[in-house]
């Protein structure tokens, strides 16, 4: 039963992986179509680094839990 439960417990640690990419991809993107139609100045890509090295953390741990079979709110494997 625990090896389902590990299994369970990475797909939702991946679930939390693709979650991140599209929360923190989508407004990288959005921000870069701005600057290139010229609605904003370049100025805006100094946030946009920061928010793009935090979502990259995030999906890179939450990547890492997937593939360990951890839960996404777990630091290690459930017994």
């Amino acid at each position: 039963m625990g090896f389902f439960r590990n299994i369970w417990d990475g797909l939702l640690s991946f679930g939390a992986f693709l979650l991140t990419v599209a929360v923190f991809a989508a407004p990288a993107w959005a921000s870069y179509l701005a600057v290139s139609g010229g609605l904003v100045s370049a100025w805006i890509y100094i946030p946009v680094a920061g928010m793009f090295y935090v979502g990259l953390t995030l999906a890179a741990a939450f990547l890492r839990k997937a593939l360990d079979g951890v839960s996404p709110l777990r630091d290690r494997k459930r017994r």
